[in-house]
């Protein structure tokens, strides 16, 4: 059997060094303010490859408003490897200074996996729903940017974009059918395993774009142009027209948009209290006579399983849907609430109401708020800081337990002879060789003191036999 040599002691005991300071890096980034640049940015000068003290800069350079330097040395740190919360979450939110969606959400996502604040996980996890409309908003203004070079650009095959319904009709009560119904439609056809059916987001935000009035969802050339843009093989459209009181007739036009023409048309008729009726015998027979898909018994079922029972609320739910277009997300949760009531099985409205809630938490939270968020739930903290490293300085009680852990490592039953802490000391308080205190047993409680503590660390291997 080999025992390591002495020289590999030095080493060994480095490592345990290492596994201390990793305690204070890896929970504690600590809290910082502008006042705190001068000395920031002297300590990177001298320790450049301290991506902690990095972090650290970018924090106080996002609190001090200067968010060109707050992402130029974020940025730095994490490219360097720093994943932590601290350095993602700041990161994220000095591109959203920039309204720079895209890479706000990838920097929010990877703190998703790296921070360690639950509260401030769920304010992020509002945040990406809402910064996912920013995104969306971008992409559409790209595409009418680049429309000219999209003339020839491929569709996504078996893709299928369902545009808002027009409205033929003056009974403005029932103008949000527009919304619901081709929300509702959206839902159906992405049931089936064969098509890819855009997002009624993705589609509206274009729309919004592209300025549309509503009355312009049910022209073929506007449904061929938003096509081109959304880079959909065909575009369902239609149009809602009042009968009297209470009758309804939906048609419905379906273009192929590399090939510039009609794939088919379909059309219902009935009375308003049988429109979820009408809604689903329209879904059949488009997918089966003009798209050419055959479902599944499973498929059948789930659409015809997607309904509401209540008229009532589903004018509701449309409602919502047109306040949420409208970013009037308080709105919108007050009517899919509504909704809920009408009709307590109505899962869309329940959904959607989850969301619009999510949705008017983010936009009434700024990136300041965020910040103090994760300052009050420990993503970041105001434990000491060195001046030489910038890393928080780990109490007493985490200190023994890192080293205890790493023992563990060397000798699963690690014995006085065989691993000797020495003293811990606060600052000012010299340390005494040989001092007998016990710094495990004198820390329990004492997790919480901030004054900078500091281990010395030996090791000593005994041979078998030998003293």
């Amino acid at each position: 059997m080999r025992y390591p040599s002495p020289t590999r002691r030095l080493p060994l005991a480095a490592a345990l060094v290492v596994a201390l300071a990793s305690v204070g890096c890896a929970y504690s980034i600590p809290e910082v303010d502008p006042a705190d640049i001068p000395r920031l940015e002297t300590a990177v000068a001298s320790n450049p490859d301290d991506t902690g003290l990095q972090v650290q800069l970018g924090m106080a350079q996002f609190k001090a408003e200067n968010y060109s330097g707050a992402r130029a040395t974020l940025t730095a740190a994490v490219d360097a490897g720093n994943e932590t919360g601290a350095a993602l979450l700041y990161l994220g939110m000095t591109h959203e200074e920039f309204e720079d969606w895209t890479a706000a959400r990838d920097a929010y996502n990877r703190y998703l996996d790296a921070g360690r604040s639950e509260p401030l996980k769920e304010e992020i996890r509002k945040r990406l729903q809402l910064i996912a409309r920013n995104v969306l908003q971008a992409q559409a203004q790209e595409a009418l940017a680049q429309e000219s070079q999209l003339a020839g650009a491929q569709v996504t095959p078996r893709s299928v974009a369902i545009l808002p319904f027009g409205f033929n009709s003056d009974r403005e009560d029932l103008e949000p059918l527009i919304y619901a119904l081709s929300d509702m439609m959206i839902t159906d056809f992405a049931v089936s395993n064969a098509l890819t059916v855009l997002e009624r987001a993705q589609i509206q935000t274009l729309l919004d774009e592209m300025s549309l009035t509503e009355a312009g969802y049910a022209d073929a050339s506007t449904g061929a142009r938003a096509g081109r843009l959304l880079q959909a093989e065909h575009v369902l459209q239609g149009v809602i027209t009042t009968l009297g009181e209470a009758q309804l007739r939906l048609d419905t036009d379906v273009l192929n948009i590399p090939r510039s023409e009609s794939a088919g048309t379909v059309d219902a008729e009935d009375e308003l209290a049988n429109l979820f009726d009408m809604e689903k015998d329209l879904v059949f027979r488009t997918l089966r006579d003009v798209l050419g898909v055959e479902l599944t018994p499973a498929e059948e079922q789930a659409i015809l399983e997607n309904r509401s029972d209540n008229v009532l609320a589903f004018l509701a739910y449309g409602r919502g849907l047109r306040e949420q277009d409208r970013g009037n997300y308080a709105g919108a949760l007050a009517q899919f609430q509504q909704a809920q009531q009408l009709d307590p099985d109505f899962d869309a409205a329940s959904a959607a109401a989850g969301d619009a809630q999510n949705l008017q938490d983010a936009s009434t939270t700024t990136t300041g708020g965020i910040a103090q968020v994760a300052a009050a739930t420990g993503e970041t903290s105001s434990g000491a800081v060195s001046a030489a490293t910038g890393t928080t300085t780990a109490s007493t009680g985490a200190a023994a337990g890192a080293l205890g852990n790493a023992a563990e490592g060397v000798d699963p039953t690690p014995t006085t002879g065989t691993l000797d802490l020495g003293a811990t000391t606060g600052t000012g308080d010299p340390a005494k060789t040989g001092d007998p205190r016990d710094p495990v047993q004198e820390s329990q409680g004492q997790e919480g003191v901030t004054k900078t503590a500091t281990a010395q660390i030996r090791i000593v291997i005994r041979r078998p036999g030998g003293e």
